[in-house]
């Protein structure tokens, strides 16, 4: 299928619209192409994916690098000398896990240099080391993930909602953009049977003005043929300012410059399709209108937005630990470092820490405020659930009836066609009267673009069920 559309963009960039005919289905790739409206929302999926990988990123790692130097002369010293020097370099790795667990790994190198130090149990130069390991873990509000895992649900449905709105409103293009093409097709089409009936008029005109001025025929019905030629030349004139009107709409759509010619397009809307032509998802499924599927997400975020929040004002307890070990030179610094892995004289801390928000008015109001939003986007979710059921099967009514409607009108324009022709047969023998040749011409036309007209509405309505998915039970 793509490299038939690929062959399809290949052979319209190819060949001249003069002398190509555009079916409706590259006409819609033509569409998707050239649309930039439609071709932003395909950037706005891509920047609703980013934005829901983007909410990990307070688990990435983190590597910090730090160094510093001191030189300290203010007295008194609190090592006993009168100047204090000194060189710190710091390095760390820190990682934050979805189950709630922090992990970091330090590493500390420090050179000191004590001028004219008194006290004798501080040397006056000696350098130190230390490699640590700390974890903290929740073990209530996000122990093994569960704060987590809610940020992460909400953010993928937050996304999938974005997306999809983005699908609902091409797929809006795509009907907008197929509606004026049949609009389009069908104002083609009477525009040749308006150009048709006016030649017809203007033979009655002719034949009657001959037997005006034989004498034959009388002066009224000689000025009915002129009014029906000049009505028709009024029909005439309206059809074709509302096809250049329909054309521009076309060239919006492609976004084609005024010097562009509009091609010659192939399909036919006398053509039927099924229904559910368009119809995307699941193979077999429930069917539903997208803007539904799209309050259904909704409501399935903003519950998992009130668990969250309600997760985030619970109280937590938290386990905090830490193991370093540390090294000692009064040799050198390289000294210090390369024992900074021994664990000869280790410091050891364990701690628990209880965090604990006082309900207070805000409290209750935020924790309430998410809850009450989730429950107002499932009872509109529900009521669009309804809608979408019934405005399927609705549009499934409609369109057999209108099926049936035009199988009807066929059969009336073919009689009305005949009537006509028999009629103008009849007048040119002199056997029919002319104001019921006029009449049966009126009908006869009336007839054949109320036909034209209710095939592309029944285009239009397969159309619509690219507002339509189909969804797992």
């Amino acid at each position: 299928m793509k490299r038939l559309l690929s062959l399809s963009i290949f052979v319209v960039g190819l060949l001249p619209a003069s002398i190509y005919a555009m079916t409706l289905e590259e006409y819609l790739v033509g569409v998707m192409k050239k649309n930039k409206e439609f071709q932003s929302y395909d950037l706005g999926k891509e920047i609703a994916e980013d934005r829901r990988v983007a909410g990990d990123l307070s688990l990435s790692p983190v590597l910090t690098l730090d160094g510093g130097y001191l030189s300290d002369a203010k007295l008194p010293q609190t090592s006993g000398g009168t100047k204090l020097v000194a060189s710190q370099y710091n390095v760390g790795l820190s990682k934050q896990y979805a189950s709630g667990t922090s992990l970091g790994v330090t590493g500390n190198l420090q050179q000191l240099r004590i001028s004219n130090p008194v006290l004798p149990t501080v040397p006056g130069d000696y350098s130190t080391g230390t490699l640590g390991v700390q974890i903290v873990q929740s073990l209530w509000k996000n122990s093994f993930g569960h704060g987590t895992r809610l940020r992460q649900e909400r953010e993928t449905l937050t996304a999938t909602l974005e997306k999809e709105s983005f699908n609902l409103k091409q797929r809006q293009i795509l009907y907008a953009a197929e509606s004026a093409y049949w609009d389009y097709l069908y104002l083609q089409e009477e525009l040749v049977q308006k150009s048709d009936s006016l030649e017809r008029a203007k033979r009655i005109e002719a034949w009657l003005k001959r037997r005006y001025r034989d004498g034959i025929n009388d002066k009224a019905d000689f000025l009915n043929a002129q009014a029906l030629t000049a009505s028709r030349e009024l029909s005439l004139s309206i059809i074709r300012d509302q096809a250049l009107a329909s054309e521009k709409v076309l060239r919006d759509f492609l976004e084609m410059n005024t010097d562009e010619k509009v091609p010659s397009f192939s399909s036919d809307f006398k053509q039927t399709r099924r229904i559910n032509e368009f119809l995307t998802g699941v193979p077999s499924g429930r069917i539903v209108r997208l803007d539904a599927h799209l309050s259904e997400l909704e409501a399935r975020m903003k519950s998992f937005a009130a668990k969250e929040t309600k997760d985030s004002l619970r109280p937590d307890l938290t386990f905090q630990g830490s193991y370093a070990t540390n090294s000692y030179s009064t040799l050198s610094t390289n000294d210090a470092l390369s024992r900074i892995s021994k664990a000869e004289t280790p410091t050891v801390q364990l701690g628990i820490k209880l965090s604990y928000m006082f309900d207070s008015e805000s409290k209750v109001s935020k924790e309430a405020l998410s809850r009450k939003e989730a429950l107002a986007a499932q009872i509109q979710s529900e009521k669009k659930a309804l809608e979408s059921e019934s405005s399927w099967l609705e549009l499934q009514r409609r369109y057999g009836e209108l099926l049936k409607q035009i199988e009807t009108a066929e059969r009336l324009n073919k009689i009305q066609l005949s009537r006509a022709k028999e009629l103008t047969l009849k007048l040119s023998r002199g056997r029919a009267v002319t104001s019921d040749v006029v009449t049966s011409e009126e009908e006869a036309s009336s007839s054949s673009l109320s036909l034209n007209r209710m095939r592309a509405e029944a285009r239009k309505i397969e159309a619509q069920s690219r507002l339509f998915i189909r969804l797992n039970q």
